[in-house]
């Protein structure tokens, strides 16, 4: 592996989990110190008595991630390194915490278990938070079918803010530069083309935010032709302007339209290598046998689009009005004059497209040497009539004689994605839309316009969005299968598990809602959060389950009272390990620096899943794992032989 965006981003997202064990782990050692045990009697009572949750704990969180592994296409690659990444730290995190941590405890903690005055106001207010929690506890066990139906009806409800979320492959990533292409009329030469490129360079030079650019005119790659050009403009640092270069990009557009005879369109990097194809985030291409039906689609799904308001820049590679002359021979007339068709045929070659005639070497290198008529020889097709070809007995007889031309406009290039001819629709998303809805919008008028024998496919970062959210959201599912298998074979029972799993429903309810609330898209990064999520949810609730289990092993009989032993005295590493992970996930909000667009939409999902689960938690999975004991099975009997 190598540390590149997605190894990092572990990392960073790692923070969060690795020291929840630890937590766990002191915080319960601490507090069987503080009932007079020796410091190593409490280290071994401790580590022993949260041992059971902080293993199903973290298995369960690496359930999660192990199913990203196997996830296949551009972005498989890159999250391959992420689980692997992920699942390490997490699972030597736990190491850590059942080896290293209560030997360290063991040797700090103090022989005596007086605490001092900061700890003992800590203390207290923990204690009337545990007090007023057991007392809201009570009640919502009391209720506990109105509570788990309640909230499930709230988890529901908050599924509907998935529309009003708008979704993309990845966010617009300011960094500096917008990579911005223009293209002049079929068949125009390449001084021509230079010209309004110098054009539109004098125009972005106007820019205040403008910094340095510079000119590609026909040129870029074997696609390239003499009628585009290329001008990567690079901006003033992020810090030192107020504009975001999405609206420079608004600004340029409008200065633009002034310029005639050329048409330009902008775009940023945000996806370049995650995805192949076109890196415009509206991208799709339209298939079918028919050249002139796939260009007329081609144009009015563009032009729905933007008088709908949803795309701008949009644009075609379908290219029409190249000027092509076609020399048709007029065989009669060779005929009476002696002159055969392959003899026109050579001499057209040679004087207008040039023959190698011979080579000469000079330097080391060996060079063509090619015979044509001059340059400005040939300007428009009478200058081709006046060409002589020599018929069979060597006579010149002039071209015009022989042949009609014909000028006629044709086509640019034809494209063909597995042999079925296509015309590509690109183009950007506009301004308060989101990805998913434009592509949305561009398959409905797919549906609505083409006629049978004509498909749309997307292509670039528009596939990409489809094809990251399906792998994503099968990943997804499968870890929360493993996680239920592993919880399983930890509590021995199929009901526990449950009771556990209830947990994340609320953290995917917050991670939407904050979503929504502060304007960010569901994209490739949110959905990552939206995975570490899934990990950090259960811990909460597998401390419940499992301290609840040993206080019924102990003797309790009742659930009830079970419970709200239980509960409060693991409310302390609940609320600790969860304003950990806010902690944690913090700084990926307030970052200024450029990438922030893909960690925001990361801290705000683990934040508002952590809150709103943390809570939820609290009184759900009491009350679901009261109404689940009625159904468990009981305790296998011993039978002696």
């Amino acid at each position: 592996f190598t540390l590149n965006l997605f190894s990092l981003l572990a990392l960073t997202l790692a923070v969060s989990i690795v020291v929840d064990d630890a937590i766990m782990l002191l915080e319960n050692i601490v507090r069987h110190h503080r009932l007079g045990k020796t410091s190593a009697q409490a280290a071994y009572d401790g580590a022993m008595e949260i041992l059971p949750a902080a293993t199903a704990a973290t298995l369960a969180v690496v359930a999660v991630f192990l199913p990203v592994i196997f996830m296949e296409g551009v972005t498989g690659k890159f999250f391959f390194q992420f689980g692997i990444t992920m699942s390490a730290a997490v699972l030597l995190s736990l190491l850590e915490a059942v080896t290293i941590t209560p030997m360290r405890a063991a040797a700090l903690l103090s022989r005596d278990s007086k605490t001092s005055a900061l700890e003992n106001r800590i203390d207290s207010a923990f204690e009337r938070v545990s007090h007023s929690y057991r007392r809201w506890l009570d009640s919502a066990l009391t209720h506990s079918w109105k509570v788990v139906l309640g909230s499930m009806l709230l988890f529901i409800v908050s599924l509907f803010v998935v529309r009003a979320v708008n979704k993309e492959f990845v966010p617009a990533q300011d960094q500096d530069i917008i990579l911005l292409s223009g293209q002049t009329p079929a068949g125009s030469s390449l001084p021509h083309t230079f010209d309004k490129a110098l054009e539109v360079e004098s125009l972005l030079k106007k820019s205040p935010w403008v910094k340095n650019l510079f000119i590609s005119a026909g040129a870029g790659g074997p696609a390239a032709e003499v009628n585009q050009f290329f001008i990567p403009v690079y901006l003033a640092p992020r810090k030192e302007r107020p504009l975001s270069h999405t609206e420079i990009m608004d600004e340029l557009r409008k200065g633009l339209k002034s310029i005639q005879g050329v048409r330009v369109t902008m775009r940023d990097m945000s996806s370049r290598g995650l995805t192949a194809g076109r890196m415009y985030p509206v991208s799709f291409n339209l298939k079918g046998p028919d050249l002139e039906v796939l260009r007329a689609k081609a144009e009015e799904i563009s032009q729905k689009l933007m008088e709908e308001g949803l795309g701008v820049d949009m644009d075609t590679d379908f290219k029409m009005g190249v000027p092509e002359l076609l020399i048709q021979p007029d065989r009669d007339a060779m005929a009476a004059r002696g002159v055969a068709v392959s003899s026109v045929s050579r001499t057209l070659n040679a004087t207008v497209a040039g023959v190698r005639q011979s080579r000469f070497t000079s330097g080391g290198h060996r060079y063509d040497i090619r015979v044509k008529l001059p340059q400005d020889r040939i300007h428009s097709p009478d200058d081709i009539k006046n060409i002589d070809v020599r018929n069979n007995y060597g006579i010149r007889v002039p071209l015009a004689s022989l042949v009609t031309l014909k000028e006629k406009a044709t086509y640019q290039s034809i494209n063909r994605v597995n042999r079925q001819r296509t015309v590509g629709v690109f183009g950007n998303v506009a301004k308060g839309k989101g990805q998913g809805q434009v592509l949305a919008r561009a398959e409905a008028l797919a549906r609505e316009n083409l006629p049978d024998g004509y498909t749309l496919s997307l292509e670039g970062s528009a596939a990409g969005l489809n094809e990251s959210f399906q792998s994503l959201t099968i990943a997804l599912l499968l870890g929360i299968l493993v996680a239920y298998m592993i919880l399983a074979v930890q509590f021995n029972s199929f009901v526990h598990p449950i009771s556990v799993l209830v947990a994340l429903p609320f953290s995917v309810t917050g991670a939407l809602l904050s979503l929504w609330i502060f304007g960010v898209s569901l994209n490739l990064f949110s959905f990552i959060g939206l995975i570490v999520l899934m990990g950090i949810a259960k811990k909460n609730s597998i401390l419940l389950v499992e301290f609840t289990n040993q206080v019924r092993a102990r003797g309790a009989t009742d659930v009830r009272q079970a419970l709200l032993e239980a509960c409060p005295v693991r409310l302390r590493p609940i609320l600790m390990t969860s304003a950990a992970t806010v902690a944690a996930a913090l700084p990926l909000v307030i970052g200024t620096g450029i990438g922030q667009e893909t960690r925001t939409p990361m801290g705000l999902t683990i934040i508002g899943g952590t809150v709103v689960s943390t809570f939820f938690t609290l009184f759900v999975v009491p009350g679901l794992y009261g109404l689940l004991t009625k159904i468990e099975r009981g305790k296998a009997t011993e039978v002696k032989v």
